[in-house]
């Protein structure tokens, strides 16, 4: 088999990149990543989607070799991935990437990188390179799903199938595979990738949650099985029977997956989200708040509220879903309390409010057909009509998440749950990553 394969190509370009060599603002926007994620996991990992996950690792395991995120739980390096890959999208609260307009690629990357560093004992640094490495295939594999998938005919989960690939990475690299067994691993992982839409019609988040645990387990699993000196094909990427070939028809596109590696790095593209809700909603309610705010507009003055998004974003918050995806319900929420806040999202208190129903009845979603490129994901027209008669309306693209908006953010989510004190030790110990001998000490306070 010929080695002149984008398989090839991309796993050499792989075990070739030390830490050292990723430009500032990659390694800036690693522990970024790093950070929001395991304040998002903290605030999951009590979610009953999460717990279920959780209670079945205690039931099994007879190896509590790795720790789970919020829970006195020990379980195997299988086990704690999947756990830990549950909570990392137990709800919508965590990064998604901007390029292809909402794939959760770090819930494939910092659990098993957690897991997997705590079992092995890595550093800081290695810990870092691996979440970045593992994000580089997730977030160029998600990017290309997003544009080829055919709606209509493909319907699958794009982040639990480039989740398994970015996962199996990510042990891969930690475990110092080469790069012969790194395809393998991928071979591997891709004959585990998994997602049916079917999802789509969950009332609640288990079947997100569950897909994105499974692609942690399974990366894990492939990872492990390629050290064993497994063999399967080398060139999953490329050609006939590929992963692309699989999923979007179109095996050509797997060229474009080594286009400027080094140069560009995909995690710059990573998305932290200001509130927790669906992708959908998040540029909207920028422009529903601002309006609220700069106007002083209470829910009693509102007659009607009209939300522009693409039409396919519209086809994604539907009214049965989760709380957190319903584009009826996170909009009526915002406007009836004027915040979102993940605990009362997921308490029910938001949600079951009279005060929610009523304002669910003034809310109209407009899916806009001619809003067609990727970009558009990030648009919204918001307009507020008042029942004096006044109009509002403002057109809003998504605006990135400073520094200090992502340290308030990890507060509010870690905060209620263990307090200002713990809370601190946490940040001080995420942001001096770099500098730890160990993740395991960070593996102990992330245990609670």
């Amino acid at each position: 088999m010929s080695e002149n394969t984008v398989t090839a190509e991309l796993t050499e370009w792989l075990c070739s990149v030390r830490y050292e060599q990723f430009p500032a603002a990659v390694r800036s926007k690693t522990l970024d990543v790093v950070f929001d994620s395991l304040g998002c996991m903290v605030a999951c990992s009590g979610l009953p989607e999460v717990a279920a996950i959780v209670q079945l690792n205690q039931d099994m395991s007879d190896r509590p070799e790795c720790a789970i995120v919020g829970h006195k739980v020990r379980s195997s390096v299988i086990g704690a991935a999947m756990a830990n890959g549950a909570m990392a999208h137990g709800d919508e609260v965590d990064p998604v990437h901007l390029s292809s307009s909402g794939g959760h690629v770090a819930s494939g990357t910092v659990p098993t990188a957690l897991t997997v560093g705590e079992w092995l004992d890595v550093g800081g640094k290695d810990f870092l390179r691996a979440v970045a490495l593992g994000y580089e295939i997730g977030g160029r594999v998600m990017t290309l799903l997003y544009r080829e998938r055919d709606y209509i005919a493909r319907r699958f989960y794009h982040t639990s199938v480039a989740g398994v690939l970015s996962s199996a990475v990510t042990a891969s690299l930690l475990l110092g595979l080469k790069a012969k067994s790194i395809q393998v691993a991928l071979g591997l992982a891709a004959y585990q990738a998994a997602g049916p839409d079917n999802m789509t019609k969950d009332p609640g988040h288990m079947g997100k949650t569950f897909q994105v645990a499974a692609a942690n387990r399974n990366g894990v699993t492939a990872a492990l099985l390629a050290q064993k000196d497994c063999f399967v094909p080398l060139d999953i990427l490329d050609g006939k029977f590929s992963f692309f070939d699989a999923f979007v028809g179109a095996p050509q596109v797997a060229a474009e997956l080594t286009k400027e590696l080094g140069g560009y790095y995909a995690i710059v593209d990573v998305m932290h989200k200001r509130y927790p809700v669906g992708s959908p909603n998040l540029t909207y309610l920028q422009g529903l708040f601002a309006i609220i705010q700069q106007h002083a507009i209470g829910p009693e003055d509102i007659h009607e509220i009209e939300i522009h998004l693409p039409q396919r974003s519209v086809q994604r918050v539907p009214t049965t879903r989760h709380a957190s995806i319903s584009g009826e319900v996170v909009c009526a929420i915002a406007a009836a309390h004027g915040r979102l806040d993940f605990y009362t999202l997921h308490d029910g208190t938001a949600v079951e409010d009279a005060a929610v129903g009523e304002m669910r009845k003034r809310i109209r979603l407009v899916g806009r057909n001619d809003w067609q490129d990727l970009d558009h994901g990030r648009h919204a027209i918001v307009i507020v009509r008042s029942k004096d008669g006044r109009v509002f309306e403002q057109e809003v693209w998504h605006e990135p998440m400073n520094g200090q908006q992502l340290d308030e953010k990890f507060d509010a989510l870690v905060g209620p749950k263990w307090g200002e004190a713990k809370t601190r030790r946490l940040k001080e110990q995420i942001r001096d990553l770099e500098n730890a001998q160990s993740i395991r000490p960070l593996l102990h306070e992330l245990q609670g």
